[in-house]
């Protein structure tokens, strides 16, 4: 895959955009991911919290992907402000990530479409959106709830991904990305 970007390379960041996905391919092959936000920062939840660091910041080789067409600024925007709510109040599940991914589907279920209306609701009264996630979650919800439309959880909007984010891991959530046709593979992030 050829590099699409790399910190200091002249240029580069003009290609990057607000929804793009990056997860590492380092180590676990891949056992961490994150997403850009306005100003190329990232957030990703991590055994310190939920973070935003500046994109160059980001300190693994990554796999980027995006929507395919690209996300429009509106977009952009929506999966950036529900990242941001996210980060806001939920802290890192340690063991979400370890059991609930693990030991469980990631198909889309009853129990995630219950899940996504009480997060919903929560979004509309500023209670905080979840209490505890982890990387591909937060991803994953970043998209599903800028799904909203008219009160409840479009499934059917492109930048849904059908996916159960309490459930999934990186490198399931990487291999939809790769074989779902409205997404694209850009290339890879070299640190």
């Amino acid at each position: 895959m050829p590099t699409f970007y790399q910190p200091g390379r002249t240029g580069l960041r003009t290609n990057v955009r607000s929804g793009d996905i990056l997860i590492n391919t380092s180590t676990f092959k891949p056992a961490h991911c994150g997403v850009v936000t306005n100003g190329l920062n990232v957030i990703h939840a991590t055994n310190s919290g939920i973070v935003e660091c500046d994109i160059s910041e980001w300190g693994s080789e990554a796999d980027m992907f995006r929507m395919n067409p690209a996300p429009t600024v509106e977009e952009g925007g929506r999966i950036t402000n529900i990242a941001i709510e996210i980060m806001k109040s939920a802290k890192y599940g340690m063991a979400r990530a370890g059991f609930k991914s693990t030991f469980s589907t990631h198909t889309v279920g009853s129990g995630l479409h219950q899940r996504l209306a009480k997060y919903r609701e929560r979004l509309r009264d500023a209670q905080g959106v979840i209490k505890n996630v982890y990387c591909s979650e937060l991803v994953i919800l970043s998209y599903q709830l800028a799904c909203i439309k008219g009160g409840t959880i479009d499934e059917a909007n492109r930048m849904f991904i059908r996916l159960d984010g309490k459930h999934t891991w990186p490198s399931t959530l990487r291999r939809y990305l790769k074989s779902h046709i409205g997404w694209s593979a850009l290339g890879e992030f070299k640190p």
